[in-house]
């Protein structure tokens, strides 16, 4: 294993906690491969961190450990244990949850997704995929699973150099059959987006719940039906249900069958905001898009989207009606959505009160030291 030396603020950067350094934390680098580990050591020679570097990537090294060892099978299924150990105190009872949140699990690049006896993995660094065998082996060791999903076409990859791929080891026949939070779901771990569902919205579903018994209710962006299906176990009186992809609504459609809900939900496949011209007022409306700002330099026209969409959907809301609007774009703060729903219904000249504020689920940790590990946010308002 080679041995790269840091600079002061690469040190200071390790024992603060970060996990990212970039070449300008690093002294005289030597030719490595993509991924390849190295042992992280200050001037005085002594050992700092254990990491993975790839000179391509922006950020040219990323920490594994702070010990001396070596990521093997042994080291994964120890790291798994402990994250194991939390999700099931978070989430008792339930066999669906992220197992693995990346850096918020101190695995950079690492996702793992567990939906009953298969699981979905995505390694979004060549370091993580050098380590793929290991970590396939440390997953089989601890939860015996029917199959593992290693869902590699992930964008960010392309940004280290690696190709994109699905590889399905063990059996599986999509779409499989699961259950969370007393709801049943198809979800289709090879084709469908991100890992096939949106675990990190559950516990802002079980917010809205609340929120929903008696009412009309617009869901934007519905994707495969977990918010509408949430709504509409809840008591809501109708839900239309609005998203641009005919297989998702399709598995959206079965969804609402498979709990009889099919009767109080209306699926409709359209562009949302050409919906937004036609669509009825509501009492509720969730709008809970995709990521508009995937890279910093994009932030303007992201943001400019996300403040059209929330302007035509205070349109739709009935006095005193819930708006609740998220963003899952890590560029994008809880205080920029904040101004955005300010702008938005001072143009309208109405009020709104922040009832709650939402993040991603307890699965997916935030490492106080990697702020970039919290990117969903959204606010639950009453707007007047």
């Amino acid at each position: 294993m080679k041995t790269i030396f840091l600079k002061p603020q690469g040190v200071k950067k390790i024992l603060s906690g970060r996990l990212w350094l970039e070449k300008r934390d690093l002294m005289e680098i030597p030719a490595l491969e993509p991924g390849e580990l190295t042992r992280l050591m200050t001037k005085e020679g002594q050992f700092a961190a254990l990491a993975y570097v790839n000179p391509k990537s922006k950020v040219m090294a990323r920490i594994l450990s702070r010990r001396e060892e070596r990521p093997d099978k042994n080291f994964f299924l120890q790291r798994f244990k402990i994250a194991l150990k939390h999700r099931q105190a978070a989430y008792p009872n339930e066999k669906c949850f992220r197992l693995i949140h990346g850096e918020g699990d101190l695995l950079p690049g690492l996702t793992v997704d567990v939906y009953e006896r298969v699981c979905v993995v995505q390694l979004s660094t060549a370091g993580m995929e050098g380590l793929k065998g290991e970590i396939f082996k440390a997953l089989k060791d601890l939860l015996e699973p029917e199959a593992v999903v290693f869902k590699n076409d992930l964008p960010a990859r392309k940004e280290e150099g690696l190709p994109l791929y699905v590889d399905l080891k063990g059996r599986l026949n999509p779409p499989i059959k699961v259950k969370i939070d007393g709801l049943s779901y198809l979800i289709d771990p090879l084709s469908g987006q991100k890992t096939g569902f949106f675990l990190d919205q559950r516990e802002n579903r079980r917010r809205l719940a609340r929120y929903v018994s008696g009412k009309i209710v617009l869901d934007l962006y519905c994707y495969t039906g977990a918010f509408a299906l949430t709504a509409a176990m809840a008591g809501a009186k109708k839900v239309l249900a609005v998203d641009r992809s005919e297989g998702a609504l399709a598995l959206a459609q079965e969804n609402a069958k498979l709990n009889r809900l099919e009767e109080k939900i209306i699926f409709l496949q359209d562009e949302v905001e050409k919906f937004l011209s036609y669509a009825p007022e509501a009492e509720v409306i969730i709008l809970d898009p995709p990521a508009f700002i995937k890279h910093r330099r994009h932030f303007r026209a992201g943001y400019n989207r996300y403040l059209l969409m929330n302007r035509l959907a205070v349109v739709k809301l009935k006095a005193e009606g819930i708006l609740f609007s998220s963003s899952c774009s890590q560029f994008l703060s809880l205080n920029d959505l904040k101004i955005i729903l300010q702008r938005t219904t001072d143009e309208y000249q109405r009020y709104a009160q922040i009832l709650e504020y939402g993040i991603q689920a307890l699965d997916h940790p935030t490492l106080l030291t990697m702020p970039e590990t919290m990117y969903l946010k959204a606010l639950f308002t009453r707007v007047f």
